[in-house]
């Protein structure tokens, strides 16, 4: 078609080149020619989040004036694409949730208002399988108007061994009051002390990932009513 789209147009160079406006969710397009004055275009296009294709035919004259539509306009760069592919969201909202680690802590606002907080178990046919603490809550992803989560749990090694410490020795004090408080003979003192060291140590562990995800940064994605209805199954 033009120098500067190549042979197939994509999303980005659609968006830039203003090249098919009136297709919601455009992926990609190629030209065929047909002959006989004809050039076939087959657009390729998201619709409730699957891919279908779209034919049109242009006359030769209307073919040139695209190109020349096309070959006026400065050309795309490598910061458009990025500022633009932004705002595609259509186009990467499955591969984001899918990105998401399971049992992960997410919140997501239904787009009736509602907000729903647990960890992620997967996503299965567009659909989110969240924990809830009463239950399991399946949201279809063109029912979501937003969710927060992490992209990455951090990990600070620094703080592992002070916490292990710290809740060990809060283990053993624990048992030290339950030992004051019963009086038991010494084989079940220094039982209790290893009891109480071993739960303070499973402790540490729970607080240490607790303390990596608290501190980790929270990302929050969100699509607006028309980007979620191209979602649909």
């Amino acid at each position: 078609m033009s120098k500067k789209v190549g042979l197939t147009v994509d999303a980005e160079e659609n968006v830039f080149f203003r090249i098919f406006p009136d297709i919601d969710g455009f992926y990609s397009a190629q030209f065929y020619d047909a002959g006989k004055n004809k050039i076939i275009i087959q657009i390729v296009f998201i619709d409730f989040s699957q891919r279908s294709v779209r034919r049109r035919s242009l006359t030769m004259k209307e073919f040139i004036e695209l190109q020349h539509h096309v070959d006026v306009q400065p050309p795309i760069t490598d910061r458009d694409r990025a500022g633009i592919s932004q705002n595609l969201t259509y186009l990467t909202t499955v591969n984001i949730l899918e990105s998401i680690p399971p049992d992960q802590f997410i919140i997501i606002k239904h787009r009736t208002g509602k907000k729903i907080r647990g960890a992620l178990i997967g996503v299965e046919k567009r659909q989110l399988s969240i924990q809830t603490p009463i239950s399991v809550e399946k949201i279809p992803i063109w029912d979501m108007a937003s969710i927060t989560y992490r992209k990455k749990i951090r990990k600070l090694p620094k703080l592992k061994g002070i916490l292990y410490t710290l809740s060990g020795l809060g283990g053993v004090i624990l048992a030290e009051v339950w030992n004051e408080q019963t009086r038991p003979r010494i084989d079940q003192v220094w039982h209790f002390r290893f009891i109480g060291t071993v739960l303070g140590m499973l402790a540490g562990a729970e607080t240490y990932q607790a303390v990596n995800i608290i501190s980790s940064p929270k990302t929050f994605f969100a699509l607006t009513p028309e980007e979620m209805d191209k979602l649909k199954d």
